[in-house]
């Protein structure tokens, strides 16, 4: 599809969605922190960090156990919950291009990108008569080429780019694309917050619903936090006598906090808060040099529950229950379908595909079951010891995995073993054979990429010197 072909149609769509809906809709305001484990905030048991606002926002609505990011890396993980796909089934399935950590499997070419022709979300929402606005990290481009959120249906980018973390820190100047330095010393997620509130003001003087999505390059490395929290959670972890493994991190965590009451205190001082619906969620597990993820097995780059299962928190005014906590097993893929069920937006399965509509849920529906999931994951992160490239599929409480580098295979129960102790591949068979069938079957569907054994070179025989006979 050309671009202006694909412009038309977007916007006959729009024309047709607006003029079909009611023009009262609410407004989203979408927050995706990066790299923030499971554990840590205040309302999932962190025994250090203090988290009030977000912990209030999960005494707002409805806060998920069992949560998950679409990849235990990145920008696969930011991809699925643009296009409502699942990583294997776009194709974008790593940030490394054409790299595997174990030299015995073949290696396969793979994208650093979202293909242009994917219908995101902000496009959609756009076409239906939201503004949208995008800050912060992007990730979903290679190099400067033009794949940045404007190209993929945001009016407005801050801060956006091909860049995985603030290379030159989180202090000013800051010498990052799409954003100018602020004062010697600001600090990046103040001044992302800084600019997002700017934003939602201009976008509230127009008679529009928006879309703010809010992507903060925190608490990703490097570990750059205000000098006074990194003293303070230092010394909080000497009186509590709990380890701690960077303070500079609970600092970052702290920050984090703070920024996003001060969004929340902006909408409820412009009395928007009833009408905003607020998002809040990472783009995969926690770090090993950063935190600590226990019962939870693994970290970040692992396909075990601490490299993808995240913390999540909706708050639907009037509608989520407050307080109410959800074991029910939801995917990044899932807030396609959820968000254009609650802006009354047309449902579009064939752009998402994989996502599931979670609105059902969110109103307390006690019956509902979430179909399977699944994690395609070929490459493993090169720096990574934990990480390996694998397959998983979650079906209800159960958790298959397939291990590309060994062919090993795994099965858990997740709701009697969160911590993934004990294989049951052998005492439940049937169950094995099961999941294993349903995850060939939606890795052959999306036409996956499958790393294959790089062939054993032949071993040669040493050449023997003939010996000369004695005379």
């Amino acid at each position: 599809m050309t671009p202006i072909l694909r412009g038309f149609v977007l916007c006959v769509l729009g024309v047709f969605v607006v003029n079909t809906h009611a023009t009262n809709r609410p407004n989203v305001l979408f927050i995706l922190v990066d790299d923030l484990g499971w554990k840590d905030l205040g309302c999932y048991g962190h025994p250090l960090h203090e988290t009030p606002n977000i912990d209030q926002l999960s005494n707002r609505g409805m806060r998920f156990t069992d949560a998950y990011a679409a990849c235990p890396i990145c920008a696969p993980s930011r991809a699925a919950i643009m296009t409502g796909k699942f990583p294997s089934n776009t194709g974008f399935v790593d940030n490394y291009a054409s790299q595997l950590q174990d030299q015995t499997l073949r290696r396969a070419k793979q994208r650093q990108f979202l293909k242009l022709k994917e219908v995101t979300l902000a496009e959609t929402l756009k076409a239906g008569g939201y503004q949208t606005g995008f800050l912060g990290k992007w990730h979903l481009s290679e190099g400067m080429e033009a794949r940045m959120p404007t190209d993929q249906g945001f009016d407005i980018n801050v801060a956006g780019s091909f860049l995985g973390h603030p290379l030159k820190g989180y202090f000013s100047p800051y010498r990052m694309p799409n954003l100018k330095d602020g004062p010697k010393g600001e600090y990046l997620p103040d001044r992302l917050t800084n600019e997002a509130i700017r934003v939602m003001d201009d976008f509230e003087k127009q008679d529009q619903p928006w879309l703010l999505y809010l992507s903060y390059y925190t608490v990703h490395g490097p570990f750059h936090s205000k000098p006074e929290k990194i003293k303070k959670y230092a010394e909080k972890a000497r009186r509590a006598k709990v380890k701690i493994k960077s303070p500079a991190y609970a600092g970052m965590v702290e920050s984090l906090d703070e920024n996003v009451g001060r969004m929340l205190d902006w909408l409820e001082a412009k009395k928007l808060r009833k009408n905003t619906i607020v998002i809040f969620t990472s783009d995969n597990g926690g770090m090993v040099r950063a935190t600590e993820n226990k019962p939870l097995r693994s970290f970040k780059g692992g396909l075990y529950e601490g490299g993808i299962r995240v913390p999540c928190i909706i708050d639907w005014p009037d509608v989520t229950q407050p307080g109410s906590v959800s074991a029910t097993p939801i995917h990044g893929v899932d807030f396609f379908s959820t968000l254009l069920a609650i802006t009354g937006l047309s449902q579009q399965p064939k752009n998402h595909s994989d996502s599931v509509n979670l609105v059902p849920l969110l109103k307390g529906d006690p019956k509902f079951n979430r179909a399977p999931m699944v994690w395609h994951y070929p490459v493993g992160v090169p720096h990574i010891a934990h990480s390996h490239p694998g397959s998983v599929i979650r079906d209800g409480a159960w958790k298959f995995l397939r291990f590309y580098t060994d062919g090993r295979e795994e099965l858990y129960n997740l709701r009697t073993d969160i911590g993934e102790t004990k294989n049951l591949l052998a005492s439940r068979p049937k169950k094995a054979t099961e999941l294993r069938a349903q995850l060939d079957t939606i890795l052959k569907a999306h036409n996956a990429i499958i790393p294959t054994k790089v062939p054993a070179k032949p071993k040669k025989r040493p050449v023997r010197k003939k010996r000369t006979p004695k005379k």
